[in-house]
């Protein structure tokens, strides 16, 4: 009995080390047409809600398996796929499309409605207004351009989290 039990639990162990030998670590950095970093892009894997953002210097790490696509995003740029293959690195030049930085709303109530059809006081922000403020994140560029919108940076560090505030 025992020299079958150990031949299950040796077959058990190999098939483990196979199924986790599949998975690895992916590295890499985003980046826009210039080459300067995109810090907060958004990197998931496409069909789940894994996924983690760029830092700073617009590099992330993420476990993902040989085939596995990638989806990354930033507000202003197209979003990209990228496949995994042998490679455990892939650094990434982020195309610019304008038209996502026609306008954004902001609701509190999260509903889509026409602007004449809702009975409270809506403003409009063009995107040029947010495309040319010099900060690194979005929420930060929106500060002081909406009435009744409050945006604080958490530490004042890059990367630090913000805290959008509408109308208390």
């Amino acid at each position: 009995m025992k020299p079958k039990f150990t031949m299950i639990l040796m077959l058990l162990a190999l098939g483990v080390q196979m199924v986790f030998a599949q998975q690895k670590t992916v590295s890499a950095t985003e980046s826009d047409e210039n080459g300067l970093p995109l810090p907060g892009a958004t990197v998931l894997r496409a069909g789940t809600s894994s996924g983690t953002s760029t830092d700073f210097d617009g590099k992330y790490q993420l476990a993902a398996n040989v085939g596995d696509v990638l989806e990354i995003s930033y507000v202003g740029y197209a979003t990209q796929s990228v496949t995994v293959g042998a490679s455990s690195t892939y650094d990434e030049q982020m195309q610019s499309d304008a038209e996502l930085l026609e306008g954004i709303v902001i609701t509190a109530q999260g509903i889509k409605r026409e602007k004449k059809a809702l009975g409270y006081a809506v403003s409009t922000l063009k995107g040029e207004a947010v495309s040319e403020r010099p900060e690194t994140d979005v929420a930060r560029a929106l500060s002081g351009q909406v009435a009744g919108v409050n945006i604080l940076g958490g530490s004042g560090l890059a990367g630090s989290g913000t805290n959008i505030t509408i109308r208390g």
